[in-house]
Parts: structure tokens; C-alpha cells; sequence
């Protein structure tokens, strides 16, 4: 999921979600002295998963790992800031881009691998695309869901996107959960009940974003994590000429109706000559949620011609 606070610009779910707390196994490393932490479920060569926000925790992406072939470990990476990946302070010194992306570096090597197989959502997209500028010859593959973009462009419409497929009472929650610190609640469950307020607009279905917000649990969300981090990427960000650099086989899912916007994906198609961008219609920014027959359709294919 991506948010912007700074505004530059089913219960089946659930059950799966909880049964994948249960079954995975845990696992930590120390970067830079931060303790980072991840789980993992099944055995094989490693995906690892990267959430959106920034700032949101990697569990609403355990429903994606359903789409991953058995062959695969999955790695549910909790990034610096978000689940128990905890900093005792979070400051503009410790939380931004750069830190992001040699945390993964750093578990690539603590995972013991030549290559990192990468498959991120929205922010997620941005922070697999980061690492793979700055370490092209240390990706093997990656899958990029409703990614943002390589560069902030898309920041310019992207809000707006998601006001035009709102209600006059999703407008008003917003509000009201925006000024809510003011009133003395916590900025992070501000910060994620605004996000809930405001879900369908990321969702072609109104009913789908609703049920997805219904399931995010308190403390899902940080919102000074994600505050850094794009106050950090504000002060320069352009992607492009290190994913030039990039021949590995890339993925690209974009949903017609997400709010980022087609031209997002196409900017990142183009500058990853190696990569493949497949179009979902119906579908917003959440295509394992909204149309999951098309997406694993289309991973399988990718997972398929890998081997």
C-alpha cells in the first residue's frame, strides 16, 4: 500500500493471514545497529517480500505469498521502522532511502545469497527498484505489484485519483482522522484509521476496500516511517539511470484502475529494458485482492519462463 502523508501531491484473507503467523519461522539480523527481523514459511530459494507505505507492516502481503510456487521460501522482511524492526528513536539520520536499501543488502548477505528475488508492493515496488539501482548485479528477479514510480511524478495525481472514486462520508472521516492528533490520539492509529477511511479509493470495488481496511490491525501503520522516508526521497529521487544498468527479468503488474496510474508502469517498463508489464483491467491497486485468477495467472507465466 502506498501513503503519502506528507501529500507530495474477507475473512478468507484473514484466516490465511493468521495461519501464516502461526507457521512461519522467525529469523533477525543487526544492520548498522538496528535489529531487523523477518519470518519465513516453506523451503527453497528465497522470495522475499516487501510491504508498501512506507511504513505499513509486511502482513497484509502474507495473501500475495499464496502465489508463489511451493518450490520458493518465502521471506515476510519487516523493513527498519515497521513490525518488530523497531528503533528506539526514528530520526531523519536513521530512516531514509539509502538506509532502506543496504538493510536489504544486508540480508541478502546474512540469507547467504548471490542474488536477492525481490517481489514488492506499491512502496514496496519502489524499495525493490532502489536496491536493484544500486546493486543491479545483486538482483535475480523481481516482481513489482502497483509499484510507484521511478521517479515522484506520480505523486502529482495520485491523490486525486483516489478523491475522485470517494463518497462525501469517506472525505469527512478523512478529516476527522486527520486532525485527530491535534485532539490527543496517537498519530499512528490517526494515521492508519485515515488510510482505512479513504480505502476504496484504491480499490476498483468499493466493498473489496472496505473489507480490506475492516482486516488491518492497530499498529499496522507508522506514520513517522513513512514521513522520512519521502521527506528523504523528496530531496532527490530518480531511479532511472541505475535501472538502466538492470538485465535481470523484471515484472511489472499493474492494475488499469489503480490510482497510481498507467504511465507509472510504463515509466518503469521503460527503463528496465529487461522487463515484462502485464495490464490487469478491473482492478485497482490490490490485483491478488480484486482479480486473484488473472494475477496468478500472469506470476505463474513469469515463474514459468524463470527456470
Amino acid at each position: 500500500m502506498m501513503h503519502r502523508t506528507l501529500r507530495l501531491g474477507s475473512t478468507l484473507a484473514l484466516m490465511v493471514l493468521l495461519a501464516g503467523r502461526a507457521s512461519a519461522q522467525d529469523g533477525s539480523f543487526t544492520r548498522d545497529g538496528v535489529q531487523l527481523h523477518y519470518r519465513t514459511a516453506g523451503s527453497g530459494t528465497p522470495v522475499v517480500l516487501l510491504s508498501g507505505g512506507p511504513g505499513f507492516d509486511v502482513d497484509y502481503m502474507m495473501p500475495v505469498a499464496e502465489f508463489v510456487p511451493p518450490s520458493y521460501q518465502r521471506v515476510f522482511y519487516e523493513q527498519r521502522g515497521t513490525g518488530r524492526s523497531r528503533l528506539a528513536t526514528v530520526t531523519e539520520q536513521n530512516m531514509t532511502l539509502r538506509h532502506v536499501v543496504e538493510d536489504l543488502e544486508a540480508l541478502r548477505m546474512h540469507l547467504k545469497q548471490q542474488r536477492l528475488f525481490l517481489i514488492g508492493h506499491s512502496w514496496g515496488g519502489m524499495l525493490a527498484m532502489a536496491y536493484a539501482a544500486a546493486h543491479p548485479d545483486r538482483v535475480d528477479r523481481m516482481i513489482l505489484i502497483g509499484p510507484g514510480g521511478p521517479t515522484l511524478e506520480f505523486t502529482s495525481w495520485f491523490n486525486d485519483n483516489i478523491r475522485t472514486r470517494l463518497r462525501p462520508e469517506d472525505l469527512e472521516a478523512q478529516r476527522k482522522w486527520d486532525e485527530a492528533p491535534q485532539r490527543g490520539v496517537d498519530p499512528d492509529k490517526a494515521a492508519l484509521e485515515g488510510m482505512k477511511a479513504i480505502s476504496p479509493g484504491y480499490f476498483f470495488e468499493r466493498d473489496k476496500g472496505l473489507a480490506f481496511a475492516s482486516q488491518l490491525p492497530d499498529g499496522a501503520f507508522k506514520v513517522q516511517v513513512n514521513r522520512l522516508i519521502f521527506a528523504d526521497m523528496s530531496k532527490g529521487y530518480d531511479l532511472r539511470p541505475g535501472l538502466r544498468k538492470l538485465d535481470r527479468p523484471v515484472l511489472i503488474v499493474q492494475g488499469h484502475q489503480d490510482p497510481i496510474g498507467d504511465k507509472t508502469a510504463g515509466d518503469i517498463h521503460a527503463s528496465i529494458t529487461s522487463s515484462v508489464l502485464r495490464y490487469i483491467n478491473q482492478c485497482g491497486h490490490f490485483p491478488w485482492i480484486e482479480q486473484p485468477e488473472q494475477f496468478r495467472r500472469i506470476l505463474s507465466e513469469f515463474f514459468a519462463a524463470a527456470r
